[in-house]
């Protein structure tokens, strides 16, 4: 432990500025964009979906490069040598699936959602008179439907076919391949969400639930100490939960984005790698790949120990209570003022708490995989992950003859190279 506070006071003492250039750029591009595509929602639905979704990697990229510039400071995993833009480009690409599906599940994606379709709609009616007859395909109401769907079959189309053929394909695809990436996964965790929303109003319609909710209703009258208990049992889980869930998720996002993977490679992924060449078994030794990159983070979880993730979640429940009372804080300042004040100046305040609240996040979470990373028990470490189209994600030793006739045509697992000559 004395080796984790050191390496979380060297993060702070070596990179708080750059921490906090990026945090600060993260959210300013993020509202930036937001109303950029809140503006051409107005205008047409459509185009603000194609925007949308990059004011979500906005915050994104911002915390990857948050993670990626104290990495240096982590004595267990590898250092400057791994920076570079290539690495950059590979890490946003992995820590999409894992940032969004957070994103989600902590409603970012729904907020942002609704400021969309506020924007959006209060251009579109200004536009139409107020007359919604008149609306037509404006107004950023995304709903389940033909369109959205569209857009995630094509953008995943696009991110197979580049994954598929990123080797011949020059560099600047990579930026294609994440935006593309972004998309598909944006629409189908907004899909999905609006999916659950519709099926809970429907569950809540059913008259099995409006009698649970009778009986709920009569024991709050009734059995004023039951309910009292039972409301306190549910708070008290939901507690727990969140102190759990939130460093985990976390951790698994650092995970992703520093590489982490196995000493050794699990039977069934190992399986997958080894599949016989083709165009299907090249995509799915690409699906494995990711799949063990996000297994790997997850593991962190268990194989970092008791010991270190409890350390981890009672740090991150000090620093979430030290940044919600200084959020209570920061507002109580102005008191009471108007809705207009509020809607203007209460990101920026909010900003101004982050400002301190993130960087000392990164250090927590950052100093906590490296305790992890640096268990002997652990059996984990980091590698610095290919690009699409590189040797590990789709290359396989026939295909290699063509492409490398010489020198080192592939780095294991266990990190000796197979050099044909």
């Amino acid at each position: 432990m004395l080796q984790a506070l050191r390496t979380f006071g060297r993060i702070l003492a070596r990179h708080w500025p750059a921490l906090v250039a990026w945090y600060l750029g993260g959210e300013a591009v993020h509202q930036l964009l937001l109303q950029l595509a809140g503006f051409v929602g107005g205008l047409t639905t459509l185009g603000g979906l194609l925007l949308l979704p990059l004011a979500v990697a906005a915050r994104l990229i911002s915390y990857v490069a948050m993670y990626l510039t104290v990495q240096p400071s982590l004595p267990h995993v590898a250092g400057e040598e791994a920076a570079g833009p290539r690495r950059f480009a590979q890490a946003i690409l992995t820590a999409i699936l894992p940032f969004f599906a957070f994103s989600a599940a902590w409603g970012m994606l729904d907020a942002d959602l609704i400021e969309f379709f506020r924007i959006a709609s209060s251009i579109a009616l200004r536009d139409a008179g107020y007359d919604l007859a008149q609306l037509g395909d404006r107004g950023g109401l995304v709903s389940i439907g033909v369109l959205p769907v569209a857009v995630l079959v094509v953008a995943l189309a696009v991110r197979i076919l580049i994954a598929r053929f990123g080797g011949r394909l020059p560099s600047w695809t990579l930026v294609v391949a994440a935006y593309a990436e972004v998309l598909w996964t944006f629409m189908l965790f907004t899909l999905v969400g609006q999916w659950w929303a519709n099926a809970k109003a429907w569950i809540g319609e059913r008259a099995g639930a409006v009698w649970l909710e009778g009986i709920g209703d009569w024991f709050a009258a009734n059995l004023v100490p039951v309910a009292a208990l039972w409301e306190g049992a549910l708070w008290l889980i939901g507690v727990l939960v969140a102190a759990v869930l939130f460093p985990a998720a976390w951790l698994t996002i650092a995970g992703v984005t520093y590489g982490a993977t196995f000493d050794t490679t699990p039977p069934v992924l190992r399986r997958l790698e080894e599949s016989p060449k083709g165009t299907v078994s090249r995509l799915t030794r690409i699906v494995a790949q990711r799949f063990e990159e996000l297994w790997a983070a997850v593991a962190l979880l268990w194989r970092g120990g008791p010991v270190i993730f409890g350390c981890l979640a009672l740090a991150y429940a000090v620093w979430a209570g030290a940044e919600q009372s200084g959020s209570r804080a920061m507002l109580g300042l102005f008191g009471g003022q108007e809705v207009a004040f509020w809607s203007s100046f209460l990101p920026l305040l909010l900003v101004a708490v982050g400002v301190i609240a993130e960087p000392l996040r990164v250090a927590i979470v950052a100093s906590a995989f490296d305790a992890v990373i640096g268990r002997p028990g652990a059996e984990m470490g980091t590698r610095e992950s290919e690009l699409d189209g590189e040797p590990r994600d789709l290359a396989v030793a026939g295909d290699l003859e063509h492409e490398r006739p010489l020198g080192v045509v592939r780095q294991q697992e266990h990190g000796e190279d197979d050099v044909r000559t």
